[in-house]
């Protein structure tokens, strides 16, 4: 047996919708893609470093797959996996797949329903902001698409929610947030400040 077999690159295939051949109003009419605003990310950043509160990252696998469509939609059978008995037939998606229009918004949906059942809910202003508060303790959820930023007043907290988290979606625990959006995270506890720095990118 070759030693190095279990060491080897297993080659990895994407299936993905062309979402570019959707016409806008017949295929499509409504597209979101889940992402806090800037502001509020900025606010909740600096609240967060002066209360000294904690934050974590999660980010959840093929995110986009566990969106339900709300109708019909089929696609042609992809290259080279054509089934020989039914050349001609379409193949239906029985749930969203990623390059498909409104994959972004029916991910969202399903994120809220699972979110909201857990009982945070999100505010007017921003729809990918969810506060909760209890009794003195603060828990927030951040949305960036597939990436979650938990904030919350104690660690115990925010083990709750990862846990919650991992029981409804397969997700990545990023530990304590590193980088967000692209900045690095450079924060002083002791301080209670932190700094958002773009510094590894070229001016």
């Amino acid at each position: 047996m070759d030693k190095n077999k279990n060491n080897m690159t297993r080659p990895k295939a994407h299936l993905y919708f062309m979402g570019n051949r959707q016409i806008k109003g017949l295929d499509v009419n409504e597209t979101f893609e889940p992402m806090a605003k800037f502001i509020t990310n900025r606010c909740i950043l600096a609240m967060m470093a002066a209360s000294r509160w904690n934050l974590h990252e999660m980010d959840i696998k093929t995110a986009f797959l566990n969106g339900e469509l709300d109708k019909e939609v089929n696609m042609e059978q992809p290259d080279s996996y054509v089934d020989p008995t039914y050349p001609n037939k379409a193949c239906r998606l029985l749930q969203a797949l990623y390059g498909l229009g409104k994959a972004p918004k029916m991910w969202y949906v399903q994120l809220d329903n699972f979110l909201k059942s857990s009982g945070l809910d999100n505010i007017d202003s921003d729809a990918c902001l969810y506060p909760l508060v209890v009794g003195c303790e603060i828990n927030i959820i951040l949305v960036y698409v597939d990436d979650l930023l938990l904030v919350a007043s104690s660690l115990a907290a925010i083990y709750k929610f990862k846990k919650a988290l991992h029981k409804g979606f397969e997700v990545k625990d990023l530990g304590e947030a590193k980088v967000i959006l692209g900045l690095d995270i450079r924060r002083d506890k002791a301080l209670g400040t932190l700094k958002l720095s773009s510094g590894k990118y070229p001016a």
